[in-house]
């Protein structure tokens, strides 16, 4: 193909400008979107209606569930998640926009001013241009995207979705919004509209950073020169898609791996070299191996405070460690620690190139990386490794951790798992056993509560053919609830496990004698699904959740398994002590 060849107009004849936005998602390779049409966003929805061959339109029932949604199938796809709707009330989705952009989502809100055009400037009512007597629209959605772009014309209405797109997705990917004027989504546009309108390919098609080859070569030489080598993984490899590259560079180390939290997902936990968690709320085995460690490479990770223990140096200690660290933003290395290498580049080409000058170096001799392995073999000897004695306890209330064993032991192997918020959050990250890397998400960016209904919708959608199953609190479900009757109208059949212990756990367990506005009615919320639409069991004895759960994956339809779980497990019990 010659370089002319790339500018191929976008359009062959005179069309709506919806139209134009329609075939700019087409273009990138968006095949869903969610939301709720309302004001002029009305024009984009009816655009939509002939494009739903390509782009399936899901129509949520509340705004903060699209943005969710959204969310999480820019997570999974690594193509921005759409929210639209009508900008007063596409708000809402800041849930989702937040999580986005401190998870490094790549997402799209698409969404109008309401004005009054002509008299936009005129009158107060939902203009959010930010003149007298409205609200200043684009400082607010601004406060929570990478970008907002505000479209005054059709042609921008076009460019500006391409520019938000490419945008979402290059460098350390994100939210971003585009307000659009009425005047915006009004006339016609067409193969002589000025500035020219382009297909979207060329805008889009921009390569990932590459590292410097004498940073990743000095990186790869403190590696295989380590004693006791560990690598850890954050978020950035899932957005990266790097698990294979992972995994490979591990295995070439025989270097155990440990995740942060929001990375939790990225390694198969069942691998002779998976530590679990690591942090606060992370595995005893985690921690100590890191501890122990002299060579440590951090992929995809800020090492947040509560990933290092509030920077425990019992834990990371730059001064005793030699630390190295990937990501493809150049202000996140080096952010938290001084680090001894610095590699700026995308996680799934520098893990690779690793791997490649490790391995035509010579590699890892057979008697240091059989070692290794028997090191990390003693070390879950001693600090254990997901086996808990809860775990088989046969307590009523179920236990937490009973209920966590059997997830891990009855889903398949490529079940999605999707989180909440709340104390039942930090209880799957501890003892949750991923089996399959890409599995596990949750809302580690700002852990909010009504997550993990939506978010099951979503991995429903990007992976029609396996579970997808949803785990929140009776705090969380009742605020994601809705997403119930979604799951009906869009023959989502998800699986949402309640862990119901009548309160706000990680509130409760944390006010001590002085308990206020933490504590629930005991709500029968497999009765609620039920009244849905959906199956609804409801658990209370240890032996009765197995069924439940295989008849809830096997229904074919949105099932929620209601599981009266005890308020005696706490928090406490999986923060460590490191961060105490």
């Amino acid at each position: 193909m010659s370089d002319t060849q790339n500018a191929q107009p976008l359009l062959d004849a005179q069309v709506p400008p919806a139209e134009g936005i329609a075939r700019v998602l087409e273009d990138a390779g968006i095949d869903a979107v969610f939301g709720m049409p309302g004001g002029n966003t009305g024009r984009i929805f009816d655009a939509l209606y002939d494009h739903a061959s390509t782009i399936r339109t899901v129509l949520v029932r509340e705004e903060a569930r699209a943005g969710v949604m959204a969310e999480v199938y820019g997570k999974l796809t690594g193509r921005p998640g759409v929210a639209i709707g009508q900008a007063a009330f596409l708000v809402h989705a800041s849930l989702g926009a937040i999580e986005a952009k401190m998870s490094s989502s790549p997402m799209l809100l698409l969404t109008d001013l309401s004005d009054n055009s002509p008299h936009s400037h005129h009158g107060p009512y939902q203009s959010g241009t930010g003149e007298y007597g409205s609200w200043n629209a684009p400082d607010v959605f601004g406060g929570f995207t990478k970008a907002t772009f505000v479209a005054n014309s059709p042609a921008q209405a076009v460019q500006c979705t391409q520019l938000a797109i490419k945008h979402a997705m290059a460098g350390e990917p994100g939210p971003v919004a585009v307000l659009f004027h009425s005047q915006a989504l009004r006339g016609r546009i067409g193969p002589d509209t000025r500035p020219t309108l382009y297909r979207s390919g060329p805008y889009l098609s921009v390569p990932a950073p590459q590292a410097e080859a004498a940073s990743v070569a000095d990186a790869a030489a403190r590696l295989s020169g380590a004693a006791h080598p560990v690598v850890i993984a954050g978020n950035g490899v899932r957005i990266s898609r790097a698990y294979d590259e992972l995994e490979k560079l591990a295995g070439t180390l025989s270097a155990p791996v440990a995740t942060s939290a929001s990375g939790k997902g990225v390694f198969d936990e069942t691998s002779d070299l998976a530590l679990g968690t690591y942090g606060n709320f992370g595995t005893p085995l985690a921690n100590a191996v890191i501890a122990q460690a002299d060579v440590v490479l951090v992929v995809g990770s800020k090492l947040a405070p509560t990933d290092t223990a509030f920077e425990n140096p019992e834990l990371l200690d730059p001064q005793r460690q030699t630390l190295i660290q990937v990501d493809i933003e150049p202000l996140n290395a080096a952010w938290t620690f001084p680090v001894a290498q610095s590699i700026v580049g995308d996680a799934r080409g520098v893990l690779a190139q690793i791997d490649t000058l490790i391995r035509a170096a010579g590699g890892i001799p057979d008697d240091v990386r059989t070692e290794r392995l028997a090191e990390i073999a003693r070390a879950r000897m001693k600090h254990g490794f997901f086996d808990a004695r809860e775990m088989v306890s046969d307590a009523s209330p179920l236990l937490p951790q009973r209920v966590i064993r059997v997830l891990h032991e009855k889903l398949p192997r490529d079940a999605m798992v999707l989180c909440d918020a709340g104390e039942n959050r930090l209880f799957m990250t501890h003892y949750f056993q991923t089996k399959a890397a890409g599995t596990f998400v949750q809302p580690a960016g700002v852990g909010g509560m009504g997550y993990a209904v939506p978010a099951a919708l979503a991995a429903k959608l990007v992976h029609p053919d396996r579970a997808a199953v949803a785990v929140c609190g009776d705090g969380g479900f009742a605020i994601g609830m809705n997403g119930l009757m979604t799951a009906v109208e869009e023959n989502l059949p998800i699986v949402v496990v309640v862990f119901r212990n009548g309160a706000l756990g990680w509130v409760k367990h944390g006010q001590g004698d002085r308990t206020i506005a933490c504590d629930f009615h005991d709500f029968d919320h497999a009765a609620i699904a039920r009244a849905m639409g959906c199956e609804g069991f409801r658990v209370d004895e240890p032996a009765a959740l197995e069924a439940a759960l295989e008849k809830a994956l096997s229904c074919g339809r949105p099932a929620v398994i209601d599981i009266h779980t005890s308020m005696d497990e706490t928090y406490l019990k999986v923060t460590s002590k490191l961060a105490q």
